[in-house]
């Protein structure tokens, strides 16, 4: 009996699996003759979704030429009203200074910026390996670095206290 079972069941399956194939192929074939109409239909939808994608690189690349061309002019346009920070006068930061003999000596200008100052004696500073090797914060003044900071060790972060009596007019 149960080998009679076991038969009938499989045909059962075998009825089942049939019918479900001609159903799907049923569905299948409907969507792909139509043209993908059926709403449930997910694979066309994917195909739909992917066709912008392309079309807009397509856009691109036709627009290529002129958008470089107009690219580069937008850019030179704009370093150019960068440049000048956009009030065309100089900041109180870039101001030019004229420096005092002791200092114009170090440096070897007269007149500089404080910032351009600054850079000068760090190069001075790790030219003449002036840094305190036990504490790198402090350098260690020689003679003619003294006559412009006024002590032998000072602090590199606090330069400008010691600097601005150098800086005596604006040039």
């Amino acid at each position: 009996m149960a080998d009679v079972d076991q038969v009938n069941s499989h045909s059962d399956e075998e009825q089942s699996e049939e019918e479900v194939p001609k159903g799907k192929d049923d569905s299948e074939s409907e969507p792909e003759s139509e043209g993908g109409d059926d709403d449930d239909y997910e694979p066309g939808g994917k195909k739909a979704a992917r066709k912008p994608k392309a079309s807009p690189k397509k856009r691109k690349t036709d627009d290529d030429d002129d958008s470089d061309e107009e690219w580069g002019k937008r850019k030179k346009v704009a370093v150019g009203a960068a440049a000048g920070g956009g009030r065309g006068k100089k900041s109180a930061f870039t101001k030019s200074f004229k420096l005092s003999p002791e200092l114009a000596d170090v440096v070897g200008s007269d007149v500089m910026p404080r910032h351009e100052v600054v850079k000068k004696l760090w190069a001075v500073i790790k030219e003449r390996e002036l840094q305190d090797p036990s504490n790198k914060q402090y350098a260690i003044c020689d003679d003619q670095l003294l006559k412009v900071i006024g002590v032998k060790r000072f602090r590199t972060f606090g330069m400008m206290k010691h600097l601005k009596d150098h800086f005596l007019e604006a040039a």
